[in-house]
């Protein structure tokens, strides 16, 4: 089976889908992935196709603005509509029509499924009806699908008795015309596809078949809604294993003493680095606890750490969470699913609302303390939170009953698994 698995956003967005595409190849498939050229050296490490796309939107994430941007909690407001709008229309006639025609440009060769993320999810499966294949939405969030249990907005888990009325309204919305306009452009003239009507729904294919979905998350971790048809796959977490050995010096420091407590706010750069490195080291010390810093994209500096507190720029959760009493981090959801199955306790402090959303899960699970939004951080309120996971009883016994029941999962083989059965059915 040859499978294009297609993802677009940060190093923590693009990861389960390596991870699923690492896990077809060693079920016997061939799988290429599809993302930002930056990532290529990542994929090639675990011995994946690749096939580049501009990494502009990458570059974006990293603009001041745009990190502005991102560190506003309330996207509905009116500033932050205006903010978006502006990059938008700056950004988006300039970059989309190159990074469609890269799409199409990786597809060309043909294959036997199309995988891809929520992210321009209106165009996916239009290279898929070109091949003559099916596609797949590959989605780490339960909004997606109509129901009950889940709003349709990304960015909320709030069980809402209108929700399958929101669902409705959301599905008959209209996209962007700026946006549609592009897409209708490339339709006809890349792909020479013969206009349809609704050729922008993603949910069902040509035929009017549902689009089947894999969910990227344990069961356990968010529940299945009753509403969802057997064509919606809730397979577990697609987890990356780490493919390198720790470092000397990681392991030198974890032998040298009690466990410590990791911090790490991820790859979106944001705020003062060397401020968040200075208010990290004031918790480790007010707290008098071992600390592993990592620090990502440069969103943590630290130049001189003291001896109780070691610095890495990359380190694989998956090994070192075990290894760990805590994990301090902005809420993505790679990150806490590691640790949630490392059956080690958290703090999440998140920049957005998705992140947010997660941190408040993640306190509703039990495994957590409410979060702590990072534009509100203070040394203070850090310290509080880290010292009341580190000891509260409840929490250490929900992470410890979460991380049984994920044991085993293997949710990239159970992705594997299920497309298969897709396959067959198609």
């Amino acid at each position: 089976m040859k499978v294009l698995i297609y993802s677009h956003g940060t190093r923590g967005d693009l990861q389960p889908y390596l991870a699923v595409a690492h896990a077809l190849n060693r079920a016997g498939h061939t799988a290429t992935l599809v993302g930002p050229s930056v990532f290529a050296p990542f994929a090639e490490s675990y011995g994946v196709a690749f096939a580049p796309v501009t990494d502009e939107g990458v570059k974006l994430l990293q603009r001041p603005d745009v990190r502005r941007l991102l560190l506003t909690t309330d996207p509905e407001s009116e500033e932050y509509r205006k903010a978006r709008e502006a990059i938008f229309r700056e950004f988006m006639p300039r970059t989309y029509p190159i990074l469609l025609g890269q799409f199409w440009d990786a597809a060309r060769g043909g294959a036997d499924l199309l995988v891809h993320s929520h992210h321009s999810r209106q165009v996916m499966h239009q290279m898929a009806e070109k091949l003559g294949i099916p596609n797949v939405l590959a989605t780490l969030h339960p909004n997606l699908v109509p129901s009950r249990r889940y709003p349709p907005r990304l960015g909320s888990l709030e069980a809402r008795p209108d929700n399958l009325e929101q669902h409705a309204r959301a599905h008959s919305e209209p996209l962007n015309p700026l946006l549609a306009e592009m897409i209708s452009t490339w339709r006809t003239q890349t792909l020479g596809l013969p206009p349809r009507e609704d050729y922008l729904d993603f949910r069902h294919r040509p035929d009017g078949r549902p689009t089947p979905v894999l969910h990227g998350f344990s069961p356990h971790v968010l529940e299945p809604a009753p509403e969802w048809p057997d064509w919606v796959h809730t397979t577990g977490f697609w987890t990356l294993p780490a493919n390198r050995p720790p470092s000397a010096e990681l392991l030198r420091f974890l032998e040298a003493g009690e466990p410590p407590v990791f911090f790490g706010f991820g790859s979106l750069a944001h705020g003062d680095p060397d401020e968040a490195g200075q208010l990290v080291l004031e918790v480790v010390r007010r707290l008098g606890v071992r600390a592993v810093v990592v620090t990502g994209w440069g969103g943590i500096s630290i130049t001189d750490p003291p001896a109780n507190v070691l610095v890495e720029s990359d380190v694989p959760y998956d090994w070192l969470f075990p290894r760990v009493r805590a994990a301090v981090h902005a809420g993505g959801p790679g990150t806490l699913n590691a640790a949630l199955e490392a059956g080690i306790p958290q703090v999440a402090c998140p920049f957005h609302k998705e992140q947010l959303m997660w941190g408040d899960h993640l306190r509703d699970l039990g495994v957590a303390p409410a979060p702590l939004p990072y534009n509100d951080l203070t040394v203070e309120g850090l310290v509080a939170a880290v010292r009341h996971t580190l000891t509260d009883p409840e929490i250490a016994a929900n992470t410890r009953r979460l991380a049984e029941s994920l044991r085993g999962e293997s949710g990239a083989e159970n992705a594997v698994k299920a497309l298969e059965h897709i396959h067959r059915e198609a």
